[in-house]
Formats: structure tokens, sequence, C-alpha cells
């Protein structure tokens, strides 16, 4: 065959090959796309604090995305692992800033003198203890301070634990959501305590 001929042929063979392959796209199947959770806006509305002003939420920089996390204890207490198919529809110190603030009511920064509030997370992720066994955890610190936040006034160590209903991404979120309804509950009766009202009076 000449080389002319040849390469009519190789053509041809690549033509129908990508045809093929055009005609074969739409039957490929694509994977969803990720499930978007938040923590749900129904949230109890607790006593208003007086004198508390502003409302923070740090993290370590793995918590500060929107990365679903969970972590298969029985297997290792060390490796982190992410959902493929479910994250959060903002980073979680931004969730729970906005939860913390519908529940403990602050006041106008500009109003006057007060309290500035941060809580700094240590962890909030999804802990299975078994394939079937699954929990919330959410833990960190409290800390009362100065508006300008340059003196600890008072400070509150957590740790909260909420039991999943299942063992999927879903029940994680709904047992997330009640570590946070809780830890708003835990920071109000604190701030509102005889031993923290008085640190108050340093705002």
């Amino acid at each position: 065959m000449k080389a002319g001929a040849t390469r009519l042929v190789r053509t041809a063979v690549l033509s129908l090959t990508l045809v093929a392959l055009a005609g074969c796209g739409p039957l490929v199947s694509r994977p969803p796309a990720p499930a978007l959770h938040d923590l749900g806006s129904a949230r109890a509305t607790l006593q208003r604090i007086t004198g508390l002003r502003t409302i923070e939420v740090r993290s370590p920089s793995w918590l500060d995305g929107s990365a679903m996390h969970y972590r298969l204890a029985y297997e290792s207490a060390t490796r982190r692992d992410i959902y493929a198919f479910s994250r959060w529809a903002a980073p979680p110190p931004e969730m729970l800033a906005v939860a913390l603030r519908q529940m403990l009511q602050t006041e106008d920064a500009s109003a006057g003198p007060g309290c500035r509030l941060r809580v700094d997370i240590d962890e909030f992720i999804q802990h299975y203890d078994r394939p079937d066994s699954a929990r919330a955890l959410l833990s960190g610190r409290a800390v009362l301070t100065d508006m300008r936040g340059q003196r600890v006034l008072a400070s509150l160590p957590f740790a909260i634990s909420e039991a999943a209903s299942g063992a999927d991404a879903p029940a994680g979120v709904a047992a997330s959501a009640r570590a946070v309804d809780a830890l708003g509950v835990r920071i109000a009766e604190w701030i509102a305590s005889a031993t923290t009202r008085g640190a108050r009076d340093g705002c």
C-alpha cells in the first residue's frame, strides 16, 4: 500500500474512533455534586447577656474550609478523612459564629464599653467508635476579653459529644448542630454565672 493511501486509512480509523468516543460521552456517569449542609436556622434564643458586644470564632487551619471531617477511630486514632459528597456550606468557624450570635444576642458594638467573646475551636468532627456508631465532637475554649481582645477576663474549656442517629454525613450534621446548641447554652450559663459576672466588670 502506498504511503498516501496508508495515511488516508489511518485518518479514517482515527476519525471513526473519535466519533465512537463522542457517541459514548453521554453514557459516562458523572459523580454527583457534593451536598451542602449548614447547622440549620431554627435556633433557640437565649437570655440577652448585658455587655456582650461581639463574638469571634477561630479554629486551626484544617478546619477553616468547607470539608466535612470524620475519623474512623476503630481503625486509626490519628487519621482524618473527609466526606466525598458532603460539604459544609461555609467554614465551621463562620457557621458557629452565626449560630452563637443567634442564641446569645450580642448588643450593638457602638453602645459603649463591653466584652468580646472569643471561641477557639480545637475539634469539630464526626467520630466513629464503630462502623455503626458515630458521634459529633466539638471541643475548645471560650474566652471573655475586653473589647480590644487584649485582656482575658475569664475562660471556659469545653468538650461536647452528641450521639449521631446514624453512620453517615446527614446524621453527623444533625449531631453537630445539637453540639453547637449545647455549646451556646453552656456559654450563656457560664457568662451569667456569679464568677464570670464579676469578671465582666473589667469590660
